[in-house]
């Protein structure tokens, strides 16, 4: 859980290394910290003496620690193949699920609906979304994204004023971060230029390079080493913009697709003053500029050249003009290529410049899809000079001219850059970036330059232009068999010789290992990918030195216009383990049972007149008391309880403790769920607390296309806190003006987390209730349409809200990390994340039994969320393993990262720098991680909040090597969380950790950390788990 405290930004974090090497790189390389001791809203974090109790049950490791501590404290608890026609005209180009419903939230569901002001709006970068409608009124014509890993390009900051909007408005493509706020250039003594203004507009290219200590990582970058490539915007404009508007404004391009017009791989701008546009895409080897007829190319850099060769020929050097227009006698060892005039020459350029840049130590490389005639401009290092601040500029080229014939007249000028080398003589003023080299342990294209310009030759003509994701659920004959869900890439390349699109059909992901010479066009579309989509190359594909560094490690060229990726969704979710409990625990947990079956919701929970977090715990706490009564129950009837991991006599020994003990009675449990019942419908029933709904009302967001919460402002009721109610009504709505209100869900942070909750809670009253599932069946999916809408389709909901498709993992930040974050976007736990999912899953198994004998429709429908959410499930814990659990052999290393005395050889690749010594990403941003949280600074809780919630699907969550790297770590951290009480000897027997648990005191499972659990569910979790043998310590 994430409680963010926007105003609370500050950069107190990092050691001496990286604080050392963040002045050396400049202001863009800021190490972030969060200060927890206050919100923007003034709220202080609840401070106190009470428990903090960590259950460390993983696969064979299991350890509980019994903390004291203060802070917010944490219990490790915390389809039928429905591809149909579109209307949408790409929708040939990659399969497309059905949507799950069709239904309006508002018109046929009854959700009041609410337009949104202010940050909470949407940005003038969307003004071609907008229609009027039959009414007259402004409305967006489809769904629009919240989570999106570019949002921080498309922010009020970044429209109100790009070149204004700093380091906040970059994102990263990986390899390359991308800014849209390059320098202004002076104005060159000699040009022959009409427009004379010094407004340039376009995109910053930067290669950035990974920092790290032991608790924090991140890219930075110098802002002097970049590359912008743009166009000036002619000076009568600029006088002429409003006040409301910007010289270097743009807009999102809406193709007329429909919904496929919003890509998830990447975002298409247009400059609303000066006729270029460009495509930014995640993976993309070049930057690239479209150059409309009434705009010239300028490229600038903050470092001065070396050398400047045009179309591949070494004979064919370019000279630049001074930047004052006079003859410059230079220092000698530090010569630029200038005129001895000092004046600037007219170049004619068939295809592209390389570039060598002195400070950064960069090659560059520039393709143009025209002729061009164009000249330079480069400051200078005088033979006597004295000491000067860097100019934000110091070398620029201009195009003075395309050379177009009438074969390619109406074709637009297409320029793509890319750096080809990062240490190129190993003389760089700035020493990170071939330093980083030298520990990559790997070839990357820096020691294959002269391979790589070649391969960046062959794809010069080929850019990706509106890649769109499909999805391919498993086909209704797959239910007895592996199940797997094929996800589509279709980078949407397109020629930048005839602006048509590249043509190829081909759906494979092919390693790039050297340049070809013949071959056909799908050859030319390359990508780079993350190791990730790497499994799937062969080893000598996997072995290319088409590779460079970025944060999520080796990441490698390759082929293919269209990728093909199988996600195997693996056994089906269940409420159960693998295994029954241990017979021996049976009778600790039927005791649990019988005092924790009469727990009493808190009256403001059954009002829904609370946040939508807190409450949601409870409930899914609830349904795992029920569903374990219900377990022990029918293993005690003699009734077939199936568990994938367990023999016929650990069940029948299971069986036999169960009908041993005493259980809650069949009507306690259903008085038990009759109060589930009410609190989860509670939220579902539209209108507020007049139309007896949840005094916390849910609404439409008809903005951006989204399920979010009014907000409560939360009035005590003396002596009695329970029974407090919540002071607002609709329209006065806390939660939609202030995103430290509700944990930010008015502004879209968080929403899984929250509604995972939900779901799991719904699954247990439909499991138990099936006729209730039917009747709420089209509500509840609006917490699934929000979080998981798998189709473009969907008119109402943006797809898959929260998915990062390229790295595999969800964002939890929503709008304001957009305006706020220069980091991106950001994700705390990526536990309540899989439970999120597993609760999607576990709703949509229990609705296909509920539509079993209600016709193909429906049931297809609940396959689809069940197929949905076991999906969703498997890609975050991969991603969980890849970005948040931090263990294995080092990349490019033979040796085992692990300092601890107990780890095997692992066969998981650790990615991450060897200076981060943590076995956990305590927040993952999309430029930073690092070993904290935004709510507590204590280790135990960074470790903590990526093990909640403690439900069945924690084993595939919770790799054993991993968990054996990570145990003396978390041990150490629980006894300096509570050095009285702690007992951290070693690893613990099941049987020792079910004692401690059992001394668990009942005022823990009410506390904010752990009123997500009970003592039935830890001592549950506990005996679930897969035995081994490991020795103490």
């Amino acid at each position: 859980m994430s409680p963010r405290q926007y105003g609370s930004i500050s950069s107190s974090g990092g050691d001496s290394a990286v604080e050392e090497s963040i002045e050396l790189l400049g202001s863009h390389a800021e190490v972030t910290s969060v200060d927890v001791s206050d919100d923007s809203s003034g709220r202080q974090l609840k401070k106190g003496k009470w428990y903090h109790y960590v259950i460390a049950a993983l696969i064979g490791v299991v350890s509980f620690n019994y903390l004291n501590g203060r802070y917010r404290q944490y219990l490790t608890d915390k389809d039928v193949r429905n591809v149909t026609p579109s209307d949408d005209s790409n929708a040939v180009r990659v399969p497309m699920p059905k949507p799950l419903s069709s239904l309006d939230p508002a018109a046929d569901l009854g959700f009041r609906p609410t337009k949104r002001s202010g940050l909470a709006s949407p940005s003038k970068v969307w003004q071609q979304f907008i229609n009027k409608n039959e009414s007259n009124q402004l409305e967006y014509t489809q769904p629009l994204p919240t989570n999106a890993w570019y949002m921080n390009l498309l922010s009020h900051k970044a429209a109100a004023d790009p070149s204004k909007a700093g380091e906040v408005a970059h994102v990263y493509t990986m390899p390359y971060i991308v800014g849209v706020s390059p320098p202004n250039p002076k104005i060159m003594p000699i040009t022959t230029r009409t427009q004379k203004t010094s407004t340039m507009a376009g995109i910053e290219l930067f290669l950035p390079v990974v920092k790290a200590s032991s608790t924090n990582m991140q890219m930075v970058f110098d802002k002097y080493n970049s590359v912008s490539l743009g166009s000036l915007v002619d000076d009568t404009k600029v006088k002429n913009i409003g006040e409301d508007d910007a010289a270097t404004s743009y807009h999102v391009i809406n193709d007329g697709t429909s919904a496929t017009s919003i890509s998830p791989l990447g975002v298409s701008l247009q400059w609303n003053h000066v006729d270029i546009k460009t495509h930014i895409v995640r993976g993309m080897p070049y930057g690239t500029v479209i150059f409309g007829k009434n705009a010239l190319p300028t490229l600038l850099s903050g470092n001065r050249p070396t050398s400047i060769m045009i179309d591949n020929d070494k004979n064919n050097k370019m000279l630049c003009g001074s930047l004052t227009g006079e003859p410059v006698t230079q220092d000698p060892n530090r010569k630029a290529p200038i005129s001895k005039d000092g004046s600037a020459h007219t170049y004619i350029v068939e295809k592209e410049l390389v570039f060598h840049l002195k400070q950064s130590d960069f090659t560059y490389v520039a393709f143009f899809s025209k002729p061009v005639k164009l000249r330079c401009f480069s400051d200078a290092i005088a033979a006597v000079s004295v000491a000067k601040p860097n100019e934000e500029v110091q070398f620029r080229i201009d195009v003075t001219e395309v050379l177009s014939d009438e074969n390619n007249e109406d074709e637009d000028l297409v320029v793509r850059v890319a750096v080809a080398n990062e240490c190129t003589t190993g003389k760089s003023t700035i020493k990170e970036h071939c330093d980083d080299l030298k520990t990559l342990g790997y070839e990357s294209i820096s020691s294959n330059m002269d391979e790589y310009l070649d391969v960046l030759r062959k794809g010069q003509n080929f850019y990706p232009k509106n890649p769109l994701v499909g999805i391919e659920f498993p086909k209704e004959d797959d239910e007895d068999g592996e199940r797997v869900t094929n996800v589509v890439f279709d980078w949407d390349f397109t020629s930048s010789k005839d602006n048509g699109v590249a043509g190829s059909t081909t759906t494979s992901l092919r390693g790039v290992t050297q340049p070809t010479e013949n071959g056909n066009q799908d050859d030319a579309c390359i990508m780079f990918a993350l190791p990730n989509h790497l499994e799937s190359l062969s080893q000598e594909e996997k072995n290319s030195s088409m590779c460079v560094h970025t944060f999520h490690g080796r990441t490698c060229l390759v082929h293919g216009s269209k990728w093909e990726l199988s996600v195997e969704h693996g056994d089906p979710q269940s409420f159960l383990a693998d295994r029954p409990p241990m017979a021996e625990a049976i009778p600790d947990i039927a005791d649990a049972l019988m005092e924790d079956v009469k727990f009493q919701f808190s009256p403001n929970v059954m009002r829904g007149a609370a946040d939508t977090y807190f409450p949601a715990k409870i409930l899914a706490k609830v349904g795992r008391i029920i569903e374990i009564r219900n377990e022990l129950k029918r293993l005690s009837n003699g009734d077939t309880v199936s568990y994938s991991d367990a023999d016929e006599s650990t069940v029948a020994e299971a069986a036999s403790a169960a009908a041993a003990v005493d259980l809650p009675s069949d009507s306690d449990v259903e008085s038990l769920l009759d109060d589930l019942q009410q609190s989860v419908e509670i939220w579902l029933t539209p209108g507020g607390k007049k139309g007896e709904g949840a005094e916390a009302e849910f609404l439409f967001d008809q903005a951006w296309g989204g399920f979010i919460n009014c907000g409560c402002n939360y009035t005590f009721h003396k002596g009695s806190p329970g029974k407090g109610t919540c002071s607002n009504t609709f329209p006065v709505c806390p939660a939609l003006d202030d995103v430290n209100e509700d944990f930010g869900n008015g502004f879209y942070n968080d929403h899984h987390f929250h509604y995972g909750y939900h779901l799991y809670a719904a699954a247990v009253v439909a499991n138990n209730r099936p006729e209730w599932g039917k009747k709420v069946y089209e509500r509840v999916l609006l917490y699934i349409r929000d979080i998981a809408n798998p189709s473009y389709n969907d008119k109402h909901f943006p797809m898959f809200r929260q998915k990062d498709w390229y790295l595999g993992n969800s964002w939890a930040a929503g709008l304001m990390s957009s305006e706020l974050s220069p980091h991106g976007r950001e994700q705390e736990s990526s536990s309540e994340a899989i439970a999120a999912f597993e609760g999607v899953a576990l709703f949509g198994a229990a609705m296909m039994n509920a539509f079993k004998d209600d016709g193909e429709e429906k049931l297809a429908s609940a396959r689809m969320v069940r197929n949905v959410g076991e999906f969703l499930t498997k890609m975050e814990v991969t991603a969980a393993n890849s970005f948040w659990h931090v263990w294995g052999k080092q990349e490019g290393s033979t040796t085992n990262s692990s300092s601890t005395t107990n780890s095997t050889e692992s066969s998981h690749i650790n990615t991450y720098s060897s200076k981060y010594t943590k076995k956990v990403v305590g927040m993952m941003h999309d430029t930073m991680a690092s070993f904290q949280t935004w709510f507590a600074p204590q280790d135990v809780v960074s470790y903590g909040i990526q093990l909640i919630p403690l439900t069945a699907v924690a084993e595939r969550r919770d790799d054993p090597e991993w968990a054996k790297e990570l145990y003396p770590f978390y041990a150490k951290s629980c006894e300096a969380a509570d050095n009285s009480d702690g007992d951290n000897s070693g690893f613990c027997k099941v049987d020792e950790a079910i004692s401690m648990a059992k001394e668990i005191p009942k005022k823990v499972y009410i506390s904010e950390g752990a009123d997500g659990h009970s003592a039935t569910n830890t001592l549950w979790f506990i005996s679930t788990r897969k035995t081994t043998q490991q020795k103490k310590e």
